[in-house]
């Protein structure tokens, strides 16, 4: 079933119920393009083999849909329910097999978090409604609720976004004239992510030793490695033996593992990379030693795995090993993501390049600095002592005199400064020998600066005596008589 092209704009082009439908999409013939409709129409292909292809459903405005659904309605007037399930359903990242496809568009987490968000929210507020129902006093009313049920603003701009993408699809597809929904401003997203990670709770060193003496031994080697990395818990969980390389003491991230529907694996969040452990010798002494329990180990088994041999569910992990693991040590109750938090707090804190953290942790600068540089600081419980020492005797007394700021010297002037950068280069040697076919001025014309009269130090001044170089001599120059 392929995609097709005619004047530049692609189209579908398949057959069903011997009937043939060519369904133009207006898009520019971009390989982008191409791969985006290449995706719907492995879809499409699916559903026909499947026997449950719904024509309205993939083309609800389609050439043929008099034929197939001759009781679907104008456009604009198909319910919200009805187009945001098919809107969800064409942006799928899952085969018709339940595999993910590579390159799609949306994460699989994303995917299932937006099935959850449209099914308990945005169905029970808009389904009954027509798509031209749901303007902008619908929406602004279902954004209050949002606030007065007491959500946090970052789950309601989670919840908007959906919302505002949804129906800004809808305005490119025709049904509706104008997008009802306002995205809430970029400025109100950062400081909801900053109000979350300012809330995280890291354990100290201290604390994480505490733990690991009372997490039960089989799960001992799975928070100790874990701790040293600061990776997600959906990486840790899906590391395989294929993945180390105890050679070189790297270890390649190129799959996240979800618990939902069985287990589903796909790329990181942020895409394969490779993670060079050498900076801890510790964290290979414990993979080997896991290695060497679970002879022979094929390269798909498992690294961490449960009492049956079965991968683990971090899920599963928080509730029955880490939440109670914590109340046994005497510590706080905290989010499993603390684990990913301790490992980012202590490196900042030890003085690590944040753009090191960043890769080992498979993360940006960009959000190392935006979410833990707000109380990494307060790691450190001799943050501020210096400043107040200086300034403590301000409002009273005479301040220290070695705490007192002291101006910089004057800077030389520009002459003066040149003439010591260039007698710095004589004393180095670092008068080059004229190339080939060079004129005598200008490859000279260091020395020259230096000793030329206007350059040089009047007599009995201090500056003199630095006339007395000890230099090698120019080489001759090209097409020169050297002295006898």
């Amino acid at each position: 079933m392929p995609v097709r092209a005619k004047a530049g704009k692609l189209f579908f082009d398949f057959t069903w119920q011997r009937v043939r439908c060519k369904e133009y999409t207006g898009l520019p013939d971009t390989p982008e393009n191409r791969r985006r409709c290449g995706h719907t129409m492995r879809l499409v292909d699916a559903a026909i083999r499947r026997g449950d292809f719904d024509y309205g459903v993939f083309f609800p405005r389609g050439s043929r849909l008099h034929l197939f659904s001759p009781e679907a309605r104008p456009d604009g007037l198909m319910s919200f329910q009805e187009y945001i399930l098919r809107w969800h359903r064409l942006r799928s990242p899952f085969r018709s097999d339940g595999t993910v496809a590579k390159d799609v568009d949306l994460h699989p987490s994303t995917w299932l978090h937006d099935e959850s968000t449209i099914r308990r929210h945005l169905v029970p507020a808009f389904g009954p409604l027509s798509l031209r129902e749901v303007d902008v006093t619908r929406a602004n009313e279902f954004r209050r609720r949002l606030v007065a049920a007491g959500l946090s603003g970052k789950s309601i701009t989670n919840l908007i976004g959906t919302l505002h993408k949804a129906m800004a699809d809808a305005v490119a597809e025709g049904f509706i004239a104008t997008n009802p929904v306002l995205r809430i401003r970029g400025g109100r997203r950062r400081r909801a992510g900053a109000r979350v990670r300012a809330q995280s709770d890291p354990l100290t060193a201290v604390e994480i030793a505490q733990f690991l003496a009372t997490v039960p031994v089989v799960y001992r080697p799975l928070y100790d490695v874990w701790f040293r990395l600061g990776w997600r818990s959906s990486e840790i969980v899906a590391l395989r033996f294929r993945n180390l390389d105890f050679g070189r003491r790297v270890i390649r991230v190129d799959t996240g593992r979800m618990p939902r529907f069985g287990g589903i694996e796909a790329e990181p969040k942020t895409g394969p990379r490779e993670v060079d452990c050498s900076y801890d010798p510790a964290i290979f002494a414990r993979l080997d030693a896991i290695r060497n329990a679970k002879r022979p180990a094929g390269p798909d088994d498992y690294v961490f795995t449960d009492s049956a041999g079965q991968p683990l569910s971090q899920e599963w992990l928080h509730k029955r090993v880490w939440l109670p693991t914590l109340r046994r040590a005497g510590l706080r109750a905290r989010g499993q993501y603390s684990v990913r938090d301790s490992f980012i707090s202590i490196a900042l804190s030890a003085g690590e390049d944040p753009g090191w953290v960043a890769k080992v942790c498979g993360t940006s600068e960009e959000m190392i600095f935006r979410h833990y540089r707000t109380w990494i600081p307060g790691l450190n419980p001799d943050a501020g002592r210096k400043v107040s020492r200086v300034l403590e005797t301000v409002g009273g007394g005479n301040p220290p005199p070695d705490a007192s700021p002291v101006a910089s010297p004057a800077p030389k002037s520009t002459a003066e400064a040149q003439r010591d950068q260039l007698l710095k280069r004589v004393e180095a040697g670092g008068i080059e020998p004229p190339s080939e076919g060079a004129s005598a001025s200008a490859s000279t014309c260091v020395a020259c600066e230096l000793f030329s009269p206007r350059s040089l130090p009047q007599a009995g001044s201090r500056a003199a005596s630095r006339r007395l170089v000890s230099a090698p001599a120019p080489p001759a120059l090209a097409g020169t008589q050297p002295e006898v």
